[in-house]
C-alpha cells in the first residue's frame, strides 16, 4: 500500500490513506495507519527511547493528538512551466516535486489560498526555476507570505506582488534570495501580529509560530501546569530560553515577571519592542549555544522554560544542571535530543517529574514533548 517500508505495521492496523497524494508526497509517512495504532506507535517510540536512556518520569500526562485540518503554516515548492504554475511538496526521500491540489493537514482558510496560489503566481514565478512559498496565519486571519528564491528582477515586480497579496488575502509579502539571506518586505498592508497571553508582538517575516493553534494551546497549558505547584507572584522571575516570538512568555506574564531570550535577531527584536509596554517583561538577543546562561545569572529566577530547535539545548542544560533553580520545564520537537538533555538534568540532581506528548504533526514521525524537572 505504501512506499514507507521502514515503518512496518501488521495488516490489521492499516487503512486506506485518505489523501490521494499519499503515494508520492513525502509529508505524511503514517497516513496509512489507523488512528489508534498510530497514536500507540508514537507513544511507544517515546517510551522506548527514554527507557534506552534510563529515564522514567514519575507521571505520564495524557497525550494530546491534534488532528488534520489544523495546520496554519505551510511551505510549498512552486515551479512555472510555460504558461502553467505547479506546486507541491518534495517526494519521499527526494528533491523531486510531488504535485498536490489540496492538503488535508491545512486549515480550511489555508487550503483555499493554495488553490488560488498557482494562478496568482503565474507572472511572478520565474520559468523553470523552483521557488519556495511559506504562508502562515497570525492573529485575526492575518496571512503572511515569504517567497524564497526570487532573483532581483522577480523581486522588483511590485505590481504583480500587490496583485498576489490581493488575490490570496496576504497582509504582507516578503522575499529573500535564499534561506540564509535577510528577508525584505515588498508589500505590507498590515504587519502581522501574534497575541500570546498578555503579550502582543509584531511578527518579522518568516517568524516561527507553532504549526497549529490547538497544538500551541496544548503546549502552553502543559508548561503552565508544570509551574502550577510552585508559588509565583508578580515579582517572581521566570526565564524563557529559546523564546521565539514569546509563545510561553506571554502566558507566563499573567503569573510572574518574565525575561525572554532568543538567538534569532528578527524574533528577538520583536520581543524587545513588545517589552516597552510591560514593566514585568524584558527580552534580549543571545546565542545560547555559544553563550549559555551560567549559575550567577540564574540566581534570581524561580523557574526556567526552554524550547530549543531540534538540536536541543545541551550546552544550556549543562549549566542548568549545576543550578539551584526549583523547576525547569523543557519543551522539545526532537525526542532524541530531549532524552540527552534530560539525562544531563537528572545527572545534576533534578527529578523527572512528568512528561506529556503533544502531537501536532499529524501522520508524520515527528512529535513534541513537555518535560517537568524539579531540583531534589
Amino acid at each position: 500500500m505504501t512506499q514507507y517500508t521502514e515503518f512496518e505495521f501488521p495488516p490489521e492496523q492499516l487503512q486506506k490513506p485518505p489523501c490521494p497524494h499519499f503515494k508520492e508526497c513525502g509529508s505524511c509517512q503514517l497516513q496509512h495507519v489507523k488512528q489508534e495504532s498510530y497514536e500507540a506507535w508514537k507513544e511507544q517510540r517515546v517510551k522506548a527511547l527514554l527507557a534506552e536512556n534510563n529515564l522514567e518520569p514519575e507521571e505520564w500526562k495524557p497525550s494530546v493528538f491534534v488532528g488534520a485540518g489544523s495546520r496554519r503554516r505551510v511551505s510549498l515548492n512552486i515551479l512555472r512551466e510555460d504558461k502553467n504554475v505547479i506546486l507541491g511538496y518534495n517526494k519521499f526521500h527526494s528533491h523531486d516535486l510531488a504535485l498536490i491540489e489540496d492538503c488535508l493537514l491545512l486549515t480550511p482558510q489555508l487550503s483555499k489560498i493554495i488553490k488560488i496560489l498557482p494562478a496568482a503566481m503565474l507572472k511572478i514565478a520565474p520559468k523553470g526555476h523552483l521557488i519556495e512559498v511559506m504562508i502562515q496565519e497570525a492573529d485575526e486571519g492575518m496571512f503572511d507570505c515569504l517567497i524564497t528564491g526570487l532573483d532581483e528582477s522577480g523581486a522588483r515586480q511590485t505590481g504583480e506582488i500587490a496583485s498576489l497579496a490581493e488575490k490570496c488575502g496576504f497582509c504582507r509579502v516578503s522575499f529573500r534570495k535564499d534561506t540564509f539571506s535577510e528577508s525584505v518586505t515588498q508589500i505590507a498592508i498590515h504587519t502581522p501580529k501574534k497575541t500570546n497571553g498578555a503579550l502582543c508582538v509584531l511578527l518579522p517575516a518568516g517568524a516561527f509560530l507553532q504549526p497549529s493553534a490547538l497544538g500551541e494551546i496544548a503546549l502552553v497549558k502543559a508548561v503552565m501546569d508544570g509551574l502550577s505547584h510552585i508559588k509565583l507572584g508578580k515579582r517572581d522571575k521566570v526565564i524563557d530560553l529559546f523564546s521565539g516570538c514569546g509563545t510561553f512568555a506571554g502566558e507566563l506574564l499573567s503569573r510572574c515577571s518574565v525575561h525572554a531570550v532568543e538567538g534569532d535577531w528578527p524574533m528577538a527584536s520583536c520581543l524587545i519592542e513588545a517589552a516597552k509596554g510591560h514593566a514585568r517583561f524584558s527580552a534580549e538577543i543571545r546565542d545560547l549555544y555559544k553563550e549559555p546562561f551560567v549559575n550567577r545569572e540564574l540566581r534570581n529566577y524561580k523557574a526556567v522554560v526552554f524550547d530549543p530547535p531540534r538540536a536541543g539545548a545541551k550546552e544550556q542544560c549543562q549549566t542548568l544542571a549545576k543550578s539551584d533553580i526549583p523547576v525547569i520545564i523543557g519543551v522539545s520537537c526532537n525526542p532524541a535530543t530531549f532524552a540527552r538533555d534530560s539525562k544531563i538534568l537528572t545527572s545534576g540532581g533534578y527529578q523527572f517529574k512528568s512528561l506529556q506528548i503533544v502531537d501536532q504533526f499529524s501522520w508524520s514521525t515527528h512529535v513534541e514533548l513537555v518535560g517537568v524537572f524539579e531540583k531534589i
